[in-house]
């Protein structure tokens, strides 16, 4: 083992002492790692003489969290140092969120991980939700007591372990996208939708892991250009910087800018330990583009003139098409990129979760079926054009129903929680061309209003599903048409469009009626001030 140890000291492996272990293995994994002893990653003992004796202390999925200090640590202290830290880790956003929607604490941003979460010895009711339901799909997990969507290896393994390829498993940086799909084929969907599938569809595309059915649809188009998920998220996206983040937008520090609008570094200025370490050689003067926190793209460079992105599976050239500041035009300094250029998002209202306390379920807390049994119901998912929604820095994302839902055996009382929230998301969904100004200005399902008949002109909405007892207001909606208060999201601060904001959307929107998008009007400022109808007219009452 110590001369594994002083390979990675040295910065790099050299042929270790033969172990015992080849013997009966004598397949080691392909790559670098072939010349680290076999013990350096699976512990155990490799001189000894027996089996029994050799698989004393063993562990058999290296790079599992709880004992990562002995394996991957000795090499990686500092990759398994920040990777703790990560919401893959921790899990807190959700905690946080699944905690506040039950009515438990007072915000979504708990510090509370999952970890501390599968140990309480009396959880609440949002609590053994989460041990039942959520708790087995994190870096914390092993292969026997996981959520069946995610298949591979525990801990860095979940990542860096590859298939086998008739032998010892790939240890490896290139992370393909399969990695990535078991964690994120839940929740927001993002790595289906990104790779071109749904659970709602007419070409079948077959079965994920855990069995559900899937659909072929249109793809992103970087993933249609042959991008991979790391091709975008880089270190501190995924493994941290060793700064301990509630959610996952925060961690995530990419953004379209960051290629799109690139903000150009010298490679010599800000080239970073991790990059130097994987054998990221750029020469000094080399100009890259930099991440929201600084953080040098080593694959995203400026040659000749022309900004290329280079594929970190594959090593393809991709030239980056770049915007000006200007790009979004008049009125729209407030919007996401995805704001306009995410076609469609996962789309599920309706659901129903209950506790039987007569049924058993898996708990990953105890490893075993307990009593009790969270059964979830609702309508099938369905990829639909998003809600627009603002987050706490007045910036218009995307938004997708995170909770519409009725939540029953969730206290003594057992009274039924009835939950309206949106979250606001990247849906990974890009595609062209971009959302027409219709889609935005004249859609009741943008302003969050939800499936219906949106008059624009005399502003009246009519629900194609109505809420019982509220009048305006659809099944699928996260607001209603110039309510008096927004709809509320999954983070703080996070709502839905408000009034003023929904009159100033469909001001637009009257004028397409007359007015198409290209012509020279819109080129200047689309104000209500501009338009020949009477003063006052925008502003007098509707309906």
């Amino acid at each position: 083992m110590l001369s594994g140890l002083l390979a990675c000291a040295r910065g790099g492996p050299v042929p270790a002492a033969p172990e015992g272990c080849v013997g009966c293995h004598a397949d080691p994994p392909p790559g670098a790692h072939a010349v680290v002893p076999c013990t350096s990653c699976h512990l155990g003992d490799g001189k000894a003489s027996t089996r029994e004796s050799a698989h004393r202390g063993m562990e058999p999925e290296a790079g599992a969290l709880d004992t990562v200090d002995r394996t991957c640590g000795t090499c990686h202290p500092g990759e398994v140092a920040t990777v703790r830290t990560v919401p893959m880790t921790t899990g807190r956003g959700i905690v946080g969120v699944d905690r506040f929607v039950f009515g438990e604490i007072p915000t979504p941003d708990s510090r509370e991980t999952l970890t501390e979460v599968l140990a309480t010895g009396t959880p609440t009711p949002a609590q053994d939700h989460l041990r039942k339901l959520c708790a087995g799909c994190h870096l914390g997990t092993r292969r026997g007591n996981r959520d069946d969507a995610v298949a591979g290896g525990s801990g860095c393994g979940a990542c860096h372990a590859g298939p086998a390829l008739g032998g010892h498993s790939t240890v490896d940086v290139a992370v393909a996208d399969a990695r990535c799909q078991g964690c994120h084929s839940r929740s927001a969907r993002i790595s289906l939708t990104y790779a071109g599938l749904a659970e709602a569809g007419t070409v079948p595309a077959g079965t994920l892991p855990d069995g559900r059915a899937v659909f072929h649809v249109e793809p992103d188009l970087h993933a249609a250009s042959g991008l991979g998920c790391i091709d975008c998220h880089g270190v501190t996206d995924l493994m941290g910087d060793g700064t301990s983040r509630a959610h996952e937008e925060e961690q995530v520090e990419v953004r379209c800018e960051s290629c799109h609008m690139p903000v150009p570094a010298r490679w010599g200025d800000v080239h970073d330990a991790v990059a130097r370490r994987l054998g990221r050689v750029r020469l000094d003067d080399d100009v890259v583009a930099t991440a929201t926190r600084g953080t040098p793209l080593w694959n995203v460079v400026r040659l000749d003139g022309i900004w290329r992105l280079t594929g970190k599976l594959d090593g393809r050239r991709h030239a980056v098409p770049v915007v000006g500041p200007g790009h979004a035009g008049v009125g729209h300094e407030r919007l996401t990129c995805v704001a306009c250029h995410a076609a469609v998002a996962p789309t599920c209202t309706g659901c129903h979760t209950s506790l039987d306390a007569a049924g058993r379920q898996w708990d990953f807390a105890r490893a075993a079926q307990t009593p009790g049994a969270w059964v979830e119901a609702g309508p099938e998912g369905r990829l639909a054009p998003p809600a627009l929604g603002v987050g706490a820095d007045g910036r218009i994302r995307p938004a997708i129903p995170g909770m519409i839902a009725t939540i029953e055996g969730s206290g003594p009382s057992d009274t039924p929680r009835e939950i309206r929230r949106f979250a606001l998301l990247d849906p990974h969904a890009t595609r062209r061309p971009a959302r027409a100004c219709a889609d935005c200005h004249r859609s009741a399902v943008a302003l969050g209003l939800g499936t219906g008949a949106l008059d624009v002109e005399t502003l009246r909405f009519t629900p194609a599903v109505p809420v019982e007892g509220a009048p305006g207001m659809a099944q699928d909606g996260w607001t209603s048409l110039l309510a008096a208060a927004a709809g509320e999201g999954t983070r703080v601060g996070a709502r839905s469009l408000d009034s003023t904001e929904q009159r100033r959307v469909l001001r637009v929107g009257i004028c397409l009626g007359c007015h198409a998008p290209n012509e020279p009007v819109w080129s200047t400022a689309p104000r209500p001030r501009q338009c020949t109808l009477p003063q006052g007219w925008w502003d007098r009452p509707r309906g």
